[in-house]
């Protein structure tokens, strides 16, 4: 019969003979042992000359982590030859050898193959057994009261028509006025203001509209400045040096993760009501040059957009995917810790109770993925004014009134 294995080379086809694949187990297990996953399957190869020749394909399943080293379990003697080439000793395969597979063939062991292979061995019992614990911070509710709302935007009107004349009835001070003007304009070159009392006056609520519906937007950038951070700890439990952990943290609906600003770059910023919206000239005498650029502001349409301090992530941050907290990788050691990187977790609602989030991790070195909860606390509310009171440097400007 022909020799299995032999039916197709790159010098051409030659077909086997057809064994039934129960006797093809029966006789090449006792060689390989059963604890490899291998089956046969036939195919029917057409040659020149040569019609379905039938060839052999042996596929082997891979072997897992924690697989043994699988060993020749007896002895193969060499294949029978003519009577002009007696067999070689060297020819014989003797039991407990050891192959692997190389692109293109299969050779004997050799030393490296056998560290790998042990390798392999030694992470049948180990997980990923990793656990995650709150270092420090809280998750931050952060509301918009209305009666706070209604207190920033009736304060930052009385400071703009702080600059508005007061209204006279008397004819003969409403002259006196006039000739004031008059005197000023001779004397400075500057004009009346242009927009006038009622047109300053539009100009002014139209602003105070757009700035009612731009301070609730501003949370995520306030909150970046002045909530606390937090810090989680990763804790390393096998006993492996784990290569670029992973952790995903799956943060609840409505409970926002953001890069926090850096310590430096929090008191070194502008006042951040100031940046927020361009706010109407005061009221008062102009220029010819601001004259002829101001007719006629109070009718012309404006679009306001929030401008929010400007938070760039490096490749140390924090990825926010969704309502998924993706980390950097990091290296934890055997039995050890790793703190990973800080963020801010606010929320514009109110939460009572510690809030349980789930999580995963992932190393490159080692298979399976460790699951978990982590338990966040929740800090006290706070109201969005008075973060950004902290901001802008004015700690009682914006706080509601007791």
């Amino acid at each position: 019969m022909r020799v299995p294995g032999r039916g197709v080379d790159p010098e051409g086809y030659y077909g086997v003979e057809e064994i039934d694949s129960v006797e093809l187990e029966r006789w090449i297990t006792p060689y390989v042992g059963e604890g490899i996953d291998w089956r046969t399957t036939y195919v029917h190869v057409s040659e020149e000359e040569h019609e379905r020749l039938p060839v052999l394909i042996v596929t082997v399943s891979p072997p897992n982590w924690g697989d043994p080293i699988f060993c020749i379990r007896k002895e193969i003697p060499p294949p029978p030859r003519g009577e002009s080439d007696q067999a070689k000793d060297k020819d014989t395969i003797r039991e407990a050898a050891i192959f692997v597979r190389r692109p293109g063939r299969t050779d004997r062991a050799r030393a490296a193959d056998i560290d790998r292979l042990g390798e392999r061995l030694l992470r049948k019992h180990q997980t990923l057994d990793l656990g995650l614990t709150v270092q420090e911070g809280e998750v931050t509710p952060v509301l918009v009261p209305h009666d706070a709302l209604e207190k920033v935007i009736n304060a930052v009107r009385e400071n703009l028509v702080s600059s508005l004349p007061h209204e006279s009835t008397d004819k003969s001070r409403t002259v006196d006025q006039m000739m004031q003007t008059l005197a000023s304009k001779t004397t400075t070159g500057k004009k009346p203001d242009p927009r006038g009392r009622d047109g300053y006056l539009k100009e002014v609520e139209l602003y105070l509209e757009e700035l009612r519906e731009a301070l609730p937007q501003t949370l995520p950038a306030v909150a970046a400045l002045t909530a606390p951070f937090v810090m989680l700890r990763l804790h390393n439990h096998t006993h492996t040096h784990l290569k670029d952990v992973q952790v995903r943290l799956e943060m609840p609906e409505g409970v926002l993760a953001l890069v926090p600003m850096n310590p430096e770059d929090r008191n070194t910023r502008e006042p951040f009501l100031r940046g927020l919206l361009k706010a109407p000239r005061p009221y008062g005498p102009v220029s010819p040059l601001q004259y002829m650029g101001s007719l006629p502001p109070s009718l012309l349409p404006r679009s306001f957009t929030a401008v929010m301090p400007s938070v760039v992530p490096s490749r140390r941050d924090i990825e926010v995917e969704g309502t998924t907290v993706v980390f950097p990788a990091q290296d934890v050691r055997v039995g050890l810790y790793q703190d990973l990187v800080a963020f801010v977790a606010v929320t514009g609602h109110p939460l009572s109770g510690p809030l349980t989030v789930p999580w995963t991790a992932t190393a490159t070195n080692l298979d399976g993925t460790a699951r978990g909860t982590v338990s966040l606390p929740i800090a006290p509310e706070q109201s969005l004014f008075a973060l950004i009171a902290q901001v802008d440097g004015t700690e009682d400007e914006y706080q509601d009134e007791d």
